[in-house]
């Protein structure tokens, strides 16, 4: 297995490449505003060959540039089916003061849609470059989050965890579609029942493990 990733935009969220390893096909999880130049260094570098963006959730800082690279690789773009107008609509998820940077941007505070965008169901499973990709659907951030399972032979459970569980914290839920009340339904139900052995990688800052955040994170204390 290969997995890589790295940082974009104002907000530094994290974009990965997923991949059975250098030479292969790879899924793109959440490319984020301004990904299209580091993502091409990293495909060129590992000879990857992508067939799918796949996004946690439709904030712009994780889907700012995937109309441009599903254009450029001519390949689908897996979006959770609540947040697909966030593709078009991207002010619909942020708050006000957001749309002088989206202008600054992209010359508009309205995004065109990818050509291709497969709607995602919640918890619904989707074969990928040889991966079996769980999204277990994980609201409160935004309606459509979720959180990207796959089991590896090797690592087992890896859990791309977009913005609702990150190392030490939780997505906040104070931006429009956030909901404080459904975050902690989803952390209870969904977070709290992931193995301790799940890798996780979230949608900003470091890689940790379930075993660590459920010890450490006060966010998910006292939810078994």
């Amino acid at each position: 297995m290969f997995i890589a990733s790295f940082a974009t935009g104002p907000w530094q969220a994290n974009c990965y490449l997923l991949a059975a390893g250098p030479g292969s096909d790879c899924v793109i999880v959440d490319p984020g505003m301004g990904a299209m130049e580091m993502l091409s260094q990293g495909l060129t570098e590992h000879d990857l060959r992508p067939v799918a963006v796949a996004a946690t959730h439709g904030h712009v800082d994780h889907i700012g540039s995937a109309r441009e690279v599903s254009g450029e690789y001519q390949v689908p773009v897996l979006c959770p089916v609540a947040d697909r107008h966030l593709l078009s609509d991207p002010m619909a998820g942020l708050m006000a003061e957001a749309a002088p940077l989206l202008e600054q941007f992209y010359g508009s505070t309205h995004l065109e849609e990818p050509d291709e965008v497969v709607d995602v169901e919640p918890d619904s499973h989707h074969d990928v470059a040889g991966f079996d990709l769980e999204f277990m659907h994980a609201p409160g951030h935004t309606p459509g989050c979720s959180m990207i399972r796959f089991v590896d032979q090797e690592y087992g459970p890896i859990v791309m965890s977009g913005d609702v569980v990150f190392a030490g914290s939780i997505g906040r839920t104070d931006l429009p579609g956030g909901d404080a009340t459904v975050m902690a339904h989803s952390l209870a139900e969904v977070v709290a029942g992931l193995d301790d052995a799940s890798q996780l990688l979230p949608g900003h800052g470091p890689a940790t493990t379930m075993a660590y955040e459920r010890q450490t994170n006060p966010y998910l204390q006292g939810l078994g």
